[in-house]
């Protein structure tokens, strides 16, 4: 193999030798960005998880608004038209209260009578006890003769006693809506919707640098097989040229020795004196 040769066959092995290295260094940065793109991914699902728990919730307690609004609709309807009931009930009441000239209502006359029989009970004076009695039987006269206002009357505080009940639970309906309004969670939602998006830039990012360093490993590793290959040719030849130099060498040092063998022949037939070095062509002829 000639010196050109010989440079070729060393400059491949060390191309080999850094293209070995420049390998590694690219497989360790392609698993390192795997690693993170997988790592963001668990991380991505767990936080999509969580969004997915926060809106299911939330859709929850949506149904929940809607049937709490509907309800506190329905009541403040009905006291809406319980208002406009008793509003026409206080105009059939002031008619009543002139067609009978009622100065006061049945309900206050009730509770004037109770009064004067109490005291009927306890007045210990005669003349007294007489007016009182009076006083009391001129009321229930009156009493009597109000019965049309006084069911009126009576209508008129039940639709009170409806009015305050629906009034009361159109308010606990509207405090429930405010308390479930007040959710902190749309918050979180957000938050949570931010970090995704942010979390998916980076994934998309890492899985990229993953493919790029994917792509490059391909490359490189090409390039190693081609020069492997190339070191493969020249082994080849290498060998080749060391085998032919080898029976090159072989066949000079037998000439030389048929040339030593023929000389001492030569000193034989002369009758020359041997040398040691005669002698030890000699024994190599005869060995072989």
């Amino acid at each position: 193999m000639s010196n050109a040769s010989l440079e070729n066959y060393k400059k491949v092995q060390e191309d080999m030798f850094h293209l070995k290295k420049q390998l590694s260094e690219i497989n360790q940065n392609k698993e390192i960005w795997f690693k993170k793109k997988e790592d963001l991914k668990k991380e991505l699902n767990s936080l999509i998880s969580k969004i997915k728990e926060i809106k299911a919730e939330k859709d929850k307690k949506n149904l929940e608004l809607k049937n709490l609004r509907e309800q506190r609709g329905k009541y403040n309807d009905e006291v809406h038209d319980l208002i406009n009931k008793i509003k026409k009930l206080n105009k059939e009441k002031a008619k009543a209260f002139a067609k009978y000239n009622v100065k006061t209502d049945p309900t206050k006359i009730q509770l004037k009578i109770n009064e004067l029989e109490k005291k009927v009970e306890m007045e210990i004076n005669f003349e007294k006890e007489k007016k009182l009695m009076k006083d009391i039987k001129e009321l229930k006269k009156s009493y009597e003769e109000s019965s049309e206002v006084r069911q009126i009357a009576e209508k008129a505080d039940e639709l009170e006693k409806q009015i305050k009940d629906s009034k009361k639970k159109a308010d606990d309906f509207h405090k429930r809506i405010q308390d479930i309004s007040r959710d902190t969670s749309y918050e979180v939602f957000i938050e949570l919707s931010k970090n995704i998006t942010v979390l998916k830039k980076e994934q998309e990012d890492a899985f990229q640098k993953f493919i790029d360093y994917k792509n490059e490993y391909s490359k490189i590793s090409q390039e190693l097989n081609n020069k492997m290959d190339e070191f493969g040719v020249l082994r080849l030849l290498f060998s080749k040229d060391r085998e032919a130099w080898k029976i090159d060498r072989e066949q000079k040092q037998q000439n030389i020795i048929r040339e030593k063998i023929k000389s001492v022949e030569e000193k034989l037939k002369t009758k020359k004196r041997l040398t040691t070095e005669d002698l030890i062509a000699l024994q190599g002829s005869s060995s072989e």
